[in-house]
């Protein structure tokens, strides 16, 4: 197995495990808000690429890193703490911008996974290309949040 590939797909998956924590916190801040019910569906969509990357990595033979997805739920959890000591609207809006960040890198999984497909047989009926709309669509609904949160914490 290569090397350089089993770091990256268990970056991604460790990342992944933080994304879940940041938007869980998202999820207890904005109770009762109309973005709650977005954070929801996105928990979910996250879950899904997750299980989907592991899938993809027993497929080719790359064993997930424990130690890098505790990694991942740390990372998360000191990104939840650091938002917490902020103010409620600037804690949102930086939990948004990593999460933008977060949905690009997915983006990029998604588009290099393609390139590399015809290399992996049994990932050849996976549509890499509408993972990769599907983040960019996912990554515009965070940015429009964090612009929205950005004005609201920045300016006032």
């Amino acid at each position: 197995m290569n090397k350089g590939l089993q770091s990256y797909l268990n970056d991604h998956l460790a990342g992944s495990e933080g994304a879940i924590k940041l938007v869980e916190h998202l999820i207890k801040s904005t109770q009762g808000e109309p973005g709650n019910v977005f954070f929801k569906g996105l928990k979910r969509t996250i879950k899904g690429d997750q299980k989907l990357l592991n899938d993809l990595m027993e497929s080719a033979g790359v064993k997930p890193s424990a130690l890098l997805r505790i990694a991942g739920n740390v990372a998360g959890s000191a990104s939840r703490l650091k938002l917490k000591w902020e103010s409620e609207t600037l804690g949102v809006f930086e939990a948004l911008e990593m999460l933008a960040l977060g949905i690009q890198g997915k983006r990029l999984l998604w588009r290099i996974l393609d390139e590399i497909s015809p290399h992996f047989p049994q990932w050849q009926n996976i549509d890499f290309i509408k993972l990769e709309r599907d983040a960019v669509v996912q990554r515009d609904a965070v940015e429009n949040l964090r612009r929205e949160a950005g004005r609201d914490s920045l300016v006032c």
